[in-house]
């Protein structure tokens, strides 16, 4: 939608109360709730109970803004921080004690948080009890910030030193715009809520306004971040001080800014099919949360924007994307393994469609009250279906499969480069099954640790990613582009290829889903000699190797620092690892090639800290091929594979009972027979019980 297109800014008139932090009809069923007995009153009076507790606590403001997250972090050990004391900071690790700035300020940040909560609750109390000493602390912290905001030092996210050149990304009570944006959900909600007590002189609102809200807005104003989560951010900001304030110049910024505003974010920065174009579940949902802000402060100003089709695409795009144990594939700068319930009452109270409800908790909460919602999950008339698809926007083929282990899920990742918070990943893939994670993708670190080398040169890297490095550096930001795509009830396929995530090299991979277990099959080809390793990490205790038995150095390597228990050996024989878990295991083959060198180790997971098994199987030479099996096996089993093998018509899986299958694949769709079948498909995929002719499993041209 262009802003020519945009629906008219028009404020109600007179302006409600409230205005932004909920509707009055919304505010009457909360009072309502907290007036009456039962769950709904004990969910309503926990607010007053904080607002209680907060007026016991003195109001104390830092003597400055904060920093980022980002600088509380052990520049050796790159691992974080914990806090002795507001000014004494120690590494678990090596146990060193930091102190000063920024560290100090990264404390100060959560104090102003910490102080915005409690003002928040206090408005809230206020509003459900009209009790007007909440509603003086609210005031007091809000006078108090705009005697301060301009008084606190400008500084941004990157002063390391108090003495670097600020961005102007920056801010004055936090260190980005981007905070402070974010900041104004409270802040607004907060004076909304209160505006109409008289504990406000005339000189209060004035200061308000005008030192605080409005100094707020120009800060963020300044940083015109274009396509950005940041810049989504910005927006929610323009529309709840638009609307506290009744200012439709600002409303109609939020939304009509040809290259910033909300109609453009939507256009531009949400990919076919509703993903968040940084192709990370962590932001997706991240931005979304901004998402619904404007959307829901629009609606009490009587402004539609649900009508923008890609809103209700960014809610519906990740039921699509649930794996066997319900939990999202940690892509990019993740950390996110669920989808958030919270962020779907909204949707849910505005489509009333059951795939929302189905996400939302049954117990009565905060949200459900507010927007009124009686039914229960548990009546919806449908679950998410967890089914194979093709997200060609987003760039995913989703692979879902049910056998006696339970459900299990691939998901191989080849779309567009996703950016600042994007990963070298193209091709890579994640797989659980016995419903649970196996195959794994870090995401980042629980740290948010961005500055230090370990984001660069492991979790961004394609070293810690389940794809092929070549020449032990990481790939190019790219994107890559299906080749095929097939789903029945015995197998589900997808393949992709890229042409210049490494110079003159041609990767295609091939990933066929089967109930008990997960092929993988690569090819690469060049024009000159490189050295190929073939990745793949697993959740699990430790990982063992016949083909990997001498303890080795590190070898060289983009992140290779990173991993440790090396394990190496050559070998010509099929290479068969283990990866023990709790009580079950994961048995992996790669085919047999001569002189095929193999390591072992752990790398790096969710921080510094937690190791994940791994296995690399290198190769050299101007091309080369692959061909893996990945099977989990539950406790007290044995193992169905006996081999793998690249033969001249396809990929042989053969089982330890005599049965066999043959996955013929070609992307260019050459006319070939394979054991007496005429074809001109990509991929044929046949089976054979001991003893017995193959059988056709499934046939694509795509």
């Amino acid at each position: 939608m262009s802003s020519s297109e945009a629906v008219e800014i028009k404020l109600p008139d007179p302006q409600p109360w409230p205005a932004v932090a909920c509707s009055p009809e919304e505010l009457q069923r909360l009072r309502d709730a907290y007036k009456n007995d039962g769950l709904e009153h004990k969910v309503v009076a926990k607010k007053v109970e904080q607002g209680d507790k907060a007026l016991k606590h003195k109001v104390d403001f830092p003597p400055e803004g904060g920093q980022h997250n980002q600088w509380y972090q052990c520049d050796k050990c790159q691992i974080a921080l914990e806090t002795i004391d507001e000014t004494h900071h120690r590494c678990p690790n090596c146990e060193e004690v930091y102190t000063g700035y920024p560290y100090d300020n990264v404390i100060y940040s959560r104090r102003h948080s910490a102080l915005t909560r409690n003002m928040e609750a206090c408005a809230w109390a206020y509003a459900l009890t009209e009790d007007e000493k909440y509603a003086q602390r609210v005031r007091d912290i809000m006078v108090r910030y705009a005697e301060r905001y301009s008084d606190y030092p400008y500084h941004s996210a990157n002063m390391g030193k108090k003495t670097d050149n600020p961005s102007r990304s920056g801010g004055h009570v936090f260190e980005q715009t981007l905070n402070e944006a974010s900041w104004m959900l409270s802040v607004c909600n907060s004076y909304d809520l209160t505006r109409l007590s008289e504990v406000y002189s005339k000189a209060d609102h004035k200061a308000i306004r005008e030192n605080f809200l409005l100094k707020v807005y120009e800060n963020i104003a300044k940083h015109k971040a274009g396509k950005s989560n940041w810049q989504t951010y910005h927006n929610s900001a323009f529309m709840l001080i638009g609307g506290v304030l009744n200012k439709a110049e600002l409303i109609r910024q939020a939304l009509e800014d040809e290259q910033n505003g909300f109609y453009y974010q939507m256009k531009v920065s949400v990919l076919p099919g509703g993903m968040w174009y940084e192709n990370s579940w962590g932001y997706h949902f991240y931005t979304l949360g901004a998402v619904q802000r404007i959307t829901e402060t629009a609606r009490r100003l009587g402004i539609d924007l649900y009508s923008v089709p890609q809103v209700k695409d960014m809610y519906t795009v990740a039921m699509d994307y649930q794996m066997a144990d319900g939990t999202l594939p940690r892509f990019g700068d993740a950390t996110t393994t669920g989808i958030p319930g919270r962020l779907y009452e909204a949707a849910y109270n505005h489509w009333n469609e059951p795939v929302f409800l189905s996400v939302l908790p049954e117990p009565p909460t905060w949200d459900s009250i507010l927007y009124g919602r009686t039914e229960n999950p548990d009546s919806a008339a449908s679950k998410p279906q967890l089914t194979s698809t093709l997200k060609e926007g987003a760039g995913h083929a989703i692979l879902q499969s049910n056998g006696d282990k339970g459900r299990s899920s691939a998901v191989m990742t080849f779309g567009p480069f996703g950016g600042f918070h994007g990963h070298f990943d193209k091709l890579s893939f994640v797989y659980f099954g016995m419903d649970m994670e196996l195959g794994y993708d870090p995401g980042r670190a629980r740290s948010q640790a961005y500055r230090l080398p370990v984001h660069r040169n492991w979790y961004r890297a394609t070293t810690s990613h389940n794809t092929v490095l070549v020449d032990r550096t990481s790939q190019q930001g790219v994107a890559g582009k299906y080749d095929l795509f097939v789903t029945n009830s015995r197998v589900s396929a997808a393949a992709a290829y890229t042409n210049d995530a490494y110079g003159d090299v041609t990767h295609h991979r091939l990933i066929v889903l089967r109930p008990d277990f997960l092929v993988v099959f690569d090819m690469l080809k060049s024009n000159h000699e490189h050295t190929f390793d073939w990745i793949y990490h697993n959740l699990g205790k430790d990982i063992s190797c016949p083909a990997a038995l001498q303890a080795d150095d590190v070898p060289e390597g983009q992140g290779f620092e990173y991993i440790q228990d090396i394990k190496t050996g050559i070998t010509d024989k099929t290479i068969k690892a283990v990866v023990l878990m709790d009580e079950t295991r994961v048995e992996i083959m790669v085919n047999a090639e001569a002189d095929s060198g193999v390591m072992t180790g752990t790398g790096v997971g969710e921080s510094i800290k937690h190791r994940v098994p791994l296995i690399f199987v290198t190769r050299k030479g101007k091309e080369t091929k692959y061909a893996a099996v990945i099977e989990p096996v539950m406790e007290g089993q044995e193992g169905k594979i006996q081999d793998i093998k690249i033969t001249d018509i396809g990929i042989v899986v053969e089982m330890k009972n005599g049965d066999m299958e043959l996955y013929s694949y070609s992307p260019e769709g050459v006319s070939r027979n394979i054991e007496g079948i005429n074809t001109e498909s990509k991929l044929l995929c046949l089976y054979k019980k001991a003893g017995q002719k193959y059988e056709v499993m499934t046939e694509s041209e795509d």
